[in-house]
């Protein structure tokens, strides 16, 4: 029988999640990636998965960069030893293989011998019970006299170990209490980022709007010159008259002072 980890589930979804949020309007919104685990006998363990590395055609068709899936595989085999590549998965709505996906899992086959493809539905239909997913494997099946590789459905179980069981548990938690403490500081995280965003956005609409002015060499314009040393000369006439203005105020306080003081002395001689 094949089983299927919630591990591979969550890092699918945060794939597509994060490529959405990334990606340019108008860009294809598909996700692809390479589904490991153990196979033993008939039995076939999903146990885990990485995301690859996929090109457009012209023809609008994808490609696997093969190189970098053997490059990631190499990398978990050195730290997961009894993993293996079990096939691949994608997003598509409807949950439906496209026939476009025969190309990419004959890619597949040159990586492991008969792959497994996972399909994961994001916009699953409002009110589903079931996981929107389907899984596939590889039939040899005759077609105008040629063999030929199809996909047929096949029915799968959910499995779980210990870890997964409370990073599931905690994530449906924090989904269910909307107010708990770890909603209250994720938002508060979130909302500290948007205005970091917002910030770094207004900073680089003004650089920009200072980019796009025009460069003035004062060399290069007789009348800018003259316009600009007038209103130079202004500037610096007005500072002046500020400067002899303070300096008369200062004279006046000190000529007001001796006044006052050679009136009172005055007045002392004249009483004796």
């Amino acid at each position: 029988g094949i089983s299927l980890h919630p591990m591979v589930i969550m890092s699918a979804s945060e794939h597509f999640t994060r490529h959405r949020a990334q990606a340019a309007p108008g860009s294809p919104l598909r996700v692809f990636g390479c589904l490991l685990g153990t196979l033993s006998g008939r039995n076939v363990d999903i146990a885990n998965s990485f995301e690859l590395k996929v090109s457009v055609k012209e023809d609008g068709t994808y490609a696997i960069d093969t190189e970098f899936l053997k490059s990631r595989l190499e990398d978990y085999k050195k730290v997961f030893k009894d993993y293996d590549a079990l096939g691949w998965y994608s997003t598509v709505v409807g949950q439906e293989a496209l026939e476009s996906d025969l190309a990419l899992h004959r890619q597949m086959c040159e990586v492991t011998e008969s792959p497994m493809y996972l399909v994961l539905d994001p916009v699953p239909p409002a009110g589903m019970q079931d996981l929107p997913i389907t899984i596939y494997e590889s039939e040899v099946a005759i077609v105008n006299d040629n063999p030929t590789i199809v996909l047929s459905k096949v029915s799968f179980k959910m499995d779980s170990v210990d870890s997964e069981r409370i990073s599931v548990d905690h994530v449906a938690h924090i989904s269910s209490a909307g107010d708990g403490p770890e909603t209250g500081a994720l938002v508060s995280h979130l909302a500290g980022q948007q205005s970091a965003i917002k910030m770094l956005s207004d900073r680089i609409q003004i650089k920009s709007l200072c980019n796009s002015l025009p460069a003035v060499n004062m060399g290069t314009s007789a009348k800018f010159t003259e316009d600009f040393l007038s209103d130079y000369n202004d500037t610096l006439l007005v500072s002046y008259l500020s400067s002899i203005t303070q300096g008369t105020g200062v004279v006046n306080d000190v000529v007001d002072k001796f006044q006052t003081a050679y009136d009172k002395h005055t007045r002392r001689r004249g009483i004796f």
